[in-house]
């Protein structure tokens, strides 16, 4: 098998070492993502206590970050890999709604959510300008906590104004590529 050290070789011990969740702390990437650094950097190589948990890598010295994965570069979440034979333990639909102003009314979108069987709503009343959001923000982390118990997850936004008759859009949302 070749290494990741040689130049255009990817070695297949980086999937051994992602199928595991990283027990450190400071890093704790999910099964199915890379290593961080402190500062959410994609780190160099896998934390030792990680790879450490996979018996045939369990002598290894350094499992590196295969340059495809591209190492130094900012972190985010992979989308996780699918087990065989596993079940979701549930699904839940989160749901988010939002109005630029606080004259402008979100009864249509919220009724549009309620319809699809959404099982918890996040709204509020805030500029599509502002850089924060933080409902936005509060229904990504919980659909994280969610999943990450093994839950499945469906993102649902209402439809744009002026076709409230539609119903709400299903799947990625475009703030977060790993939501399903």
């Amino acid at each position: 098998m070749p290494s990741c050290n040689a130049p255009g070789a990817v070695s297949a011990d980086f999937k051994r070492v992602e199928s595991c969740p990283c027990p450190m702390s400071t890093c704790a990437a999910p099964a199915g993502s890379l290593c961080r650094t402190g500062k959410g950097k994609v780190a160099i190589q896998y934390h030792t206590a990680r790879f450490r948990l996979v018996p045939q890598l369990a002598k290894a010295l350094s499992v590196p970050t295969p340059a495809v994965r591209k190492p130094g570069s900012v972190w985010a979440e992979l989308p996780r890999p699918v087990s065989a034979g596993a079940e979701p333990a549930g699904h839940v639909r989160l749901g988010y709604a939002r109005a630029s102003t606080a004259l402008q009314s979100i009864d249509a979108q919220l009724d549009s959510l309620a319809e699809a069987g959404v099982t918890r709503v996040f709204s509020e009343k805030i500029s599509t300008r502002a850089t924060q959001r933080p409902e936005l923000e509060a229904a990504v982390k919980l659909a994280g906590e969610i999943r990450s118990s093994g839950v499945a997850v469906t993102g649902l936004l209402p439809p744009p104004p002026g076709r409230c008759s539609s119903p709400p859009v299903r799947g990625r949302w475009p703030f977060s590529p790993t939501w399903r």
